[in-house]
């Protein structure tokens, strides 16, 4: 009797974790794709794409002054696919934001990229964007 009693807290525990991960909230692929976008327009250098993703929020030449560190932080190479790794949507009385994280793993490192979006009329502009980067190996060819 106790080892049945004990199969079926077993059960149930499994059950409820296995229902609880089914009712996470998902990220939004829209804004993730917008955010790897974003993420392949400073990498190709379009900067007038950049600044038009942005929010009115921004001022313009802050941004400007800013894409030529952030590119080189990302370097020059093909971008990989990235792995989104978090995301938060909130509604406040101060608007709609979503942030998403993503990672990029190159050959030799991982850019953990956050991009910050609000809610501006009927579509979502960037209002901030963060990149780290994490070594993992040696450069394969150091450029000078």
């Amino acid at each position: 009797m106790y080892l049945r009693t004990l199969g079926a807290v077993a059960a149930v525990s499994t059950l409820a974790a296995c229902t609880f991960n089914a009712n996470l909230p998902k990220s939004d692929p829209a804004l993730n794709a917008e955010a790897q976008a974003f993420y392949g327009d400073l990498a190709a250098g379009q900067d007038e794409a950049l600044l038009a993703r942005m929010s009115s929020k921004n001022d313009a030449g802050a941004i400007r002054a800013q894409i030529p560190m952030l590119r080189n932080i990302i370097a020059n190479a093909p971008i990989p696919e990235p792995k989104v790794v978090g995301f938060q949507s909130v509604t406040s009385t101060q608007g709609r934001f979503y942030r998403v994280q993503q990672d990029y793993a190159y050959p030799d490192r991982v850019a953990h990229v956050e991009t910050n979006f609000v809610k501006e009329g009927d579509g979502w502009k960037v209002l901030g964007f963060n990149v780290n980067i994490t070594m993992t190996a040696a450069p394969a060819e150091a450029t000078i």
